[in-house]
């Protein structure tokens, strides 16, 4: 005589295996995005650092943005980006990295 399955063993064996690969597929992509967002792949040391952003408005921001030789004040409202002035002051820009410094601030991500 031929033993028939369970079909609650059965079910519940599947429902394993998909929790398993969910969680596998899940924990993969936290990862590569987790080293992706932090330089981990490329270079780490990047030559541009955003100093502060300020929202004014609904997706509207003010963002300093710091690149070799001078900080950048930049517009961005929507899906435009607009420079709205550049500070090549070496002591304005020196005093700006000072305060970011002391507010203990690290770089910060422009969002929607």
């Amino acid at each position: 005589m031929i033993d028939q399955p369970n079909i609650i063993y059965t079910v519940m064996k599947m429902l394993g295996v998909l929790v398993v690969l969910s969680g596998g597929l899940y924990a993969c992509l936290h990862l590569m995005k987790r080293f992706f967002h932090a330089g981990f792949i490329g270079k780490t040391d990047s030559l541009i650092r955003v100093l502060n952003v300020r929202t004014v408005g609904i997706k509207k921001q003010i963002a300093l943005v710091e690149v070799p030789g001078a900080v950048l004040v930049i517009g961005m409202a929507g899906d435009r980006m607009e420079l709205l002035d550049k500070i090549v002051d070496a002591d304005i820009r020196k005093r700006i990295s000072a305060d970011q410094i002391s507010a203990g601030r690290g770089q910060q991500t422009v969002s929607d």
